[in-house]
């Protein structure tokens, strides 16, 4: 049993820091679930609480924190697709592509923002 006490002890210490740094709820679970897929060599294991969590509790219930987040990920997405659409070493069809990446980031924000407004406020 003590051949995992090092990798508990750290997650004992980020879940106390988190704790007492006043952290939402919901950013100390994406923090260890972080943590438990990186220990456990399942680097998608937080890629998919995090969906999970988007879907149940964002989309769902409304939490503020979490349609944030998908937000902040979202336009800053937008910001490096918008940079690629401006460089000109892209052909016409690559051009047009990304136009539609453009488009779907924007209806997406979109989306989230309504979500919040009507769900969270």
């Amino acid at each position: 049993m003590k051949k995992n006490f090092g990798a508990a002890q750290e997650l004992r210490t980020q879940l106390t820091e988190a704790i007492n740094a006043g952290r939402e709820p919901m950013e100390i679970i994406l923090r260890l679930a972080k943590t438990l897929g990186e220990l456990s060599g399942e680097e998608s294991y937080f890629s998919t609480t995090r969906e999970q969590i988007l879907s149940v509790y964002g989309l769902a219930l409304g939490k503020a924190f979490i349609l944030d987040d998908e937000l902040a990920q979202v336009r800053a997405r937008l910001e490096k697709i918008s940079a690629a659409y401006e460089n000109p070493a892209f052909s016409d069809e690559e051009h047009t592509r990304i136009g539609y990446a453009l488009a779907a980031h924007r209806e997406e924000i979109a989306r989230l923002e309504r979500l919040k407004a009507s769900e969270v406020g």
